[in-house]
This record gives C-alpha cells, structure tokens and sequence, in this order.
C-alpha cells in the first residue's frame, strides 16, 4: 500500500506539469510503472485506466467549449478503437524485450515531437476533388481528411495504444493538424474525445487476460486526474514551450535506457 501512495503522488506530480502545458501525462505513465517494478503484462492496463479517467475529466471542460469535432472524432476513430482492444488482447502474447523495444522506439517519437516546432500542414491542392478527400467544415474552419492515410495512421496507433498502454494523443494531434490542416484548439479537444474510447478499448483487450489491477489503477487514476485539475488551473510565468522541450529530452533519455536495457538483455 506504501507504494501505491507514493506512485499516486508521483502520478500526481506528473500530471500537474503536463496539464501546465496542455497535454496528459500518459505517455509517461507506462515507463513509472516500469521503473517502479510492474511488468509489462500489467503496466499497459493499469496506464490505460488511468488515460481514460484522465480524458474523460479533460472532455468535460473540452465540451463545453465546443471544440469537439464529434463528426470528426466518429469517421477517424473507430480504426483506432478496434485495433487498440486488439492490441490490448494479443499484447499479453509478445515477449516483454519486445514490447520494451517498442515502448522505446513510440518515445523516441514523442520525444522528438514535443522537441520540434509546430510546422505548416501539408494540404492537397484545393481544386482537386477524390473520394478519398473530405472535405470538412467545423466552426468557421475548413479542412481536408485523406481518409485512407488517416484511418491507416490512427489503425497503427490503436495497435501501439492498446498494446503498450500509451497514450495515442501525442501522435494523432500531429495528424490531424499536420496532415488534416485541423486547428490546434479544435485538435486537442477531439483528440481528447478519442483517447478516451481508444484507451477504454484497450482496458477490455488487457482485462480479458486479467492483466488489469482494477485496485491501483483506480487509486491512480484519482491522483492523475486531480494533478491534472490543479495544473489546468495554475498560471506559471516559466515559457511553456521551454517547459515541454525540457519533457521532450527527458523523454528521449528514459527511451534511451529501455532500448539500451533491451539491448544489453
């Protein structure tokens, strides 16, 4: 019990700095648990509950704003939700070293992500008129979802969420404004709405195995999304974007130790 109060404030901790800067703490959730002795037959369950409870409490603020692209949210998700509780599922079945090697490699990404400035979507021509190209109206804003490069993208990141119990937001964001030409408000309220689902769909692929510890998950789950209320709310004069260049490299370096332990094992 001792440990679990000192994960929760640690969770805690975690999700107060990342709300500062407007993201969810989950992609570090799995490689706390790591280091805090789980395997990953269970961490990847135990991180998902808490990135569903997260979302959700972030999607009731979202919400009522109206940055929600529900439309959008219910075309490009389900890939994502299916393939999650598939991953979920079957990722009980890959070799721990495997699945570490991977987790790596998805923050070496992150990582790279929150280090790098937001550059300009890459749009088709606006003459050109596919199937394949809808073209979307939300709010004032115009954009363009390439429906197989998208559905193909977030079917992959359901795969990784479900498996490795990660937070898929940090890579559809960059999808959906990059490649989508999505306003960045109206992107992180959406992306919110998805990693709810697809995080829930993972928990049922890992509790068909009993690989979900419903008891710490829950308890968490509660510090997390307190962390993340307190950070929402706090004004700091530190820049921001400093503040996640600093998450970025710290990224980098605890990918850097999960590829070397998978290497030296």
């Amino acid at each position: 019990m001792e440990q679990i109060l000192i994960l929760a404030l640690v969770f805690l901790f975690v999700s107060i700095l990342f709300s500062m800067i407007g993201m969810g703490g989950g992609i570090l959730y799995v490689p706390i648990l790591l280091f805090a002795g789980y395997g990953m037959a269970h961490a990847p369950g135990i991180s998902l509950l808490l990135i569903t409870a997260t979302s959700l409490a972030a999607l009731y603020k979202f919400s009522r704003s109206h940055k929600v692209d529900w439309k959008l949210a219910l075309v490009i998700d389900p890939p994502t939700d299916i393939m999650a509780f598939v991953g979920g599922y079957f990722g009980g079945l890959v070799p721990e070293s495997i699945l570490r090697s991977i987790l790596a490699l998805v923050l070496m990404v992150a990582g790279t992500l929150m280090l790098k400035k937001p550059s300009r979507a890459i749009l088709p021509p606006v003459g050109k008129k596919q199937w394949w190209l809808w073209r979307r109206e939300f709010n004032g804003n115009h954009y363009t979802v390439n429906l197989p490069l998208v559905l193909t993208a977030t079917a992959l990141i359901g795969v990784l969420s479900g498996m490795l119990g990660i937070t898929g937001g940090i890579i559809k964001l960059p999808i959906m404004v990059l490649l989508c030409g999505v306003p960045m408000d109206i992107a992180i309220a959406t992306s919110t709405v998805m990693v709810a689902v697809t995080a829930l769909s993972g928990v049922a692929g890992h509790a068909i195995h009993n690989q979900v510890e419903w008891k710490t998950g829950l308890i968490l789950a509660i510090a997390a999304v307190v962390g993340g209320l307190i950070g929402s709310h706090i004004s700091i004069s530190f820049n921001k974007e400093k503040l996640k260049k600093i998450f970025g490299v710290i990224v980098w370096l605890i990918a850097i130790r999960f590829l070397f332990q998978a290497i030296m094992n």
